[in-house]
């Protein structure tokens, strides 16, 4: 009778125990017993949603309408799902497959649909391989047919509903990336506001007190509009004859395009027949400036000037050879020409006075071999004169043309 007790109580303890422990017991987040392709049968892939629904762990994985998987872990990266399916490996999927979400029935739960194209880029499926975005799909979920259902039976509200996320779908096809990028570049805009309110609120408290500021001057900021208004009344009475300026302007710009155009060629000819003559100067840019100092100087040069000009006056040293020959020569051209000596005679002339010369011998010591007594001397011939240099042109044959 005991053991009969004890065996029907075990049940309910097993039930209780459950029931106390059934908050903290999710059956999708395991993998339950009679799974396809869960075990050493199968391979796992990854597979990116855009959305997936209501789609749970332990759902199928379907191919014309034959269970070839199960849907295991589904977690979120970013803006999509990535759900790993369990396939099993008898069952050879083409690399460009394109997973669906479909609903069984209206009420029903979801799985996962596979559909190979009709002529497929080759490859296959394998272990780890992931699934991108552009190769999954949803088929139209249970509110979805409802909407369409009741825009169908009495056109009332939902169908500006319908109309509404219609366009909105129109709006946001193939722009949904760029939609979450706006989403994010805003969600960082208001995070800089955010951080920044403290100097816009400063900003529009210094936008109040300018407010109040012109407030205050509103009398003196009436003048001053009271006294531009005849300048922009002339300014709009003379608008023609400045947009005629301005135009003409345009015009005397356009003809100088032209005549700097037509004068292009000689004007570079000019600018490379101008070369030489800077090179030139270049080359004799260290030696002008001394002349400079000469040439704009006479009479007093500039490295002498301070020699010569004593504040207000200036020393002069001159020579000035007032002798007959020194005239004769300046205005004749007789300089270099010796003067004529006057004529004596013979036998007045005396003997020039020399002085022997070291090697001439003394009176009555006998002569050298070789050498001329002084009996000779008269028989050796007297060099040649030199030649009197030709007469310069002087001041006044230049004066009268004579040379």
């Amino acid at each position: 009778m005991r053991r009969t007790l004890s065996r029907a109580l075990l049940p309910a303890v097993v039930a209780a125990g459950l029931l106390g422990a059934g908050c903290d017991i999710q059956p999708n987040d395991n993998t339950l017993p009679g799974q396809v392709a869960v075990g050493d049968d199968g391979y796992t892939v990854q597979v990116h949603f855009d959305q997936i629904e209501n789609l749970v762990p332990n759902s199928t994985v379907q191919k014309d309408n034959v269970v070839i998987g199960t849907v295991g872990e589904i977690r979120a990266e970013g803006w999509e799902a990535v759900v790993d399916l369990h396939l099993l490996d008898d069952v050879q999927l083409p690399a460009d497959a394109v997973f669906s979400i479909g609903q069984k029935t209206l009420l029903g739960a979801q799985y996962v649909e596979v559909s190979a194209p009709a002529q497929s880029a080759g490859g296959r499926l394998a272990e780890g391989a992931v699934v991108p975005v552009a190769q999954t799909g949803t088929y139209p979920a249970t509110e979805q047919v409802l909407g369409a259902v009741a825009l169908l039976l009495n056109n009332g509200g939902l169908a500006q509903i319908s109309t509404i996320t219609g366009e909105l779908s129109t709006a946001l096809r193939d722009r949904v990336p760029d939609t979450r990028g706006l989403i994010r570049h805003t969600n960082d805009l208001l995070a800089v506001l955010d951080a920044n309110k403290g100097e816009i609120v400063r900003a529009l408290e210094s936008l109040n007190s300018l407010s109040a500021g012109l407030r205050k001057d509103q009398k003196q900021i009436a003048t001053a509009i009271d006294r531009i208004t005849p300048g922009l009344k002339v300014l709009d009475q003379e608008r023609n004859r400045l947009v005629k300026a301005v135009t003409r302007t345009s015009r005397t710009g356009a003809r100088a395009v032209e005549v700097i155009r037509a004068s292009e060629t000689a004007l570079l000819a000019n600018l490379d027949s101008l070369g030489p003559i800077l090179a030139q100067l270049g080359q004799a840019s260290s030696s002008l400036p001394e002349a400079l100092k000469i040439a704009l100087t006479i009479p007093f040069p500039v490295m002498t000037a301070r020699n010569a000009l004593r504040g207000d006056y200036a020393n002069l040293f001159a020579t000035l050879d007032l002798r007959d020959q020194s005239l004769l020569g300046s205005w004749l051209g007789l300089i270099g020409v010796p003067p004529t000596a006057p004529t004596q005679d013979p036998a007045t002339e005396t003997a020039p006075t020399t002085t022997p010369d070291p090697g001439t011998p003394t009176p009555g010591a006998p002569a050298p071999t070789g050498e001329a007594t002084p009996g000779d001397q008269d028989a050796t011939p007297n060099p040649a004169a030199p030649s009197e240099p030709a007469p310069a042109c002087g001041l006044l044959k230049k004066i009268l043309g004579g040379c």
